[in-house]
């Protein structure tokens, strides 16, 4: 079920207070900056350039892919495979690559030899 956050500063700043506070702290600071430029010009174009780039992160925080979040914690558990390429060194100097095939199994690519990085 996808959840709806309205185009709103204040909509924008419960969601983002409530689910991602780090990128809630850096909307009020824009936001309070573009008020203050905006009171100066009357031109609200700079308020509402902050309101549509951080509504885009509020639904994202709001809404999160499942694949994200699985990501995210097998990487914090040391599985790097989610990277999907893989340099395995070799006696000679040279890196053999492996990327991830289509069935997500490791495939050998190409060799890297040293100065090709």
């Amino acid at each position: 079920m996808q959840v709806i956050v309205d185009r709103t500063g204040p909509a924008i700043h419960r969601t983002l207070s409530e689910l991602d506070p780090e990128n809630c702290v850096e909307f009020e600071r824009e936001f309070h900056q573009a008020m203050a430029e905006s009171d100066d010009d009357f031109d609200l174009d700079r308020v509402q350039k902050v309101i549509n780039r951080y509504w885009a992160v509020a639904c994202a925080a709001a809404n999160p892919a499942p694949y994200v979040n699985e990501v995210l914690e097998r990487i914090k558990n040391g599985d790097e495979s989610v990277f999907g390429e893989e340099w395995r060194p070799q006696a000679d100097g040279t890196n053999h690559v492996y990327r991830r095939n289509a069935e997500g199994n490791w495939a050998f690519s190409h060799v890297l030899r040293p100065g090709d990085q």
